[in-house]
């Protein structure tokens, strides 16, 4: 196999770096230098094949497209402005207008397409915002984005109605001097707060996995689980975690999977449970605040916020699913 890598390192080189190539070759006397050796020249062979592969006939159509598909890119980006602008006019528009309840689900709509548009606009993904640089979609993203929308939405929702009772003088109870101090329970500020600490907590707990190098079995093993090349698996993984070579390859089901080599096949169950917890603590506050709305008989004062002991699970779940990080799933070379 050494043999064989050589024949192709110098096929595929330079002549005058072949003595070069040919003392490396000599100098090689452990296992583990013939398979570093190995593998570049895999990724050598697999980068040449990739940059001088025969144009097919699509290939030849894309580049005829090209310039027209710059100009369809401009026009996006304008239009992605455009769109941010109208949605934000929107949500002052459906919180002022709207009858109490349905204004914060039409405020809470127009976040979501917010969303989408940015998403759209820097990655041309409708779920653009939930990548990460490893062009996987992340977890601690959803959920970050899912208080964001909830808790902002309720606020705007909560400041608009309360700027328009101020303005018609149909406050209940206590006058409305100031319509922005709405009160925020601190259940709802720790909530927040272990939701950010995990997206800032996970890429911390990953990084020093990148500096690490998987033993030379784990690439085949990852690439048979995934049906991939293990040229791919190689060329595109960051020490021991996986990584998709473009924002195209991302999906949904990447919040439940693994980060690394040997689990990014597998089912995270501590991913499964955070996500589960999210959707049912947002679900429930969404209805709170809908509820608080559509009361009639208060002047808005403070965003409803979690019992303690929810927020208490929801805090340990968060610290499974960082746990989890922390844990070393694929076998390193020391």
């Amino acid at each position: 196999m050494l043999d064989l890598a050589l024949a192709c390192d110098l096929k595929t080189s330079d002549p005058g770096v072949h003595a070069t190539i040919r003392q490396r070759h000599q100098a090689i006397k452990s296992q583990r230098d013939a398979a570093d050796y190995i593998r570049e020249v895999e990724n050598k062979i697999h980068s040449r094949r990739k940059f001088t592969r025969p144009a097919s006939k699509s290939a030849t159509a894309s580049s005829a497209a090209a310039r027209p598909l710059a100009m369809i890119r401009t026009l996006s980006s304008a239009q992605s402005t455009a769109a941010i602008l109208l949605l934000l006019v929107a949500m002052v528009v459906a919180g002022w207008f709207a009858p109490a309840g349905v204004n914060l689900v039409l405020v809470a709509l127009s976040m979501v397409l917010l969303m989408v548009v940015l998403g759209l606009g820097t990655t041309s993904r409708p779920l653009g915002i939930l990548i990460n640089e490893r062009n996987v979609m992340s977890l601690s993203r959803f959920q970050m984005v899912v208080w964001t929308i909830m808790v902002l939405s309720g606020y705007l929702t909560f400041a608009l109605v309360r700027i328009k009772m101020m303005a018609s003088g149909a406050a209940n109870g206590t006058p409305i001097t100031d319509p922005l101090g709405i009160g925020i329970d601190w259940h709802l500020w720790a909530l927040l707060g272990i939701s950010t600490t995990s997206l800032v907590g996970a890429p911390l707990l990953l990084s020093p996995k990148k500096n690490l190098e998987p033993v030379s079995s784990v690439t085949p093993k990852t690439a048979q689980m995934l049906n991939e090349p293990e040229q791919d698996v190689i060329a595109n993984k960051q020490g021991t975690l996986y990584a998709n070579s473009k924002l195209s390859d991302a999906r949904l089901t990447d919040m439940f999977e693994g980060d690394e080599l040997m689990n990014t096949a597998r089912i995270d169950l501590a991913k499964v449970q955070m996500f589960y917890f999210t959707i049912v603590a947002a679900m429930c506050f969404f209805v709170m605040v809908i509820k608080t709305l559509t009361a009639g008989s208060s002047n808005l004062d403070n965003l409803p916020s979690l019992p303690e002991g929810f927020v208490a699970v929801l805090g340990i779940s968060h610290a499974g699913y960082l746990t989890s990080k922390g844990v070393n799933h694929t076998q390193s070379q020391p």
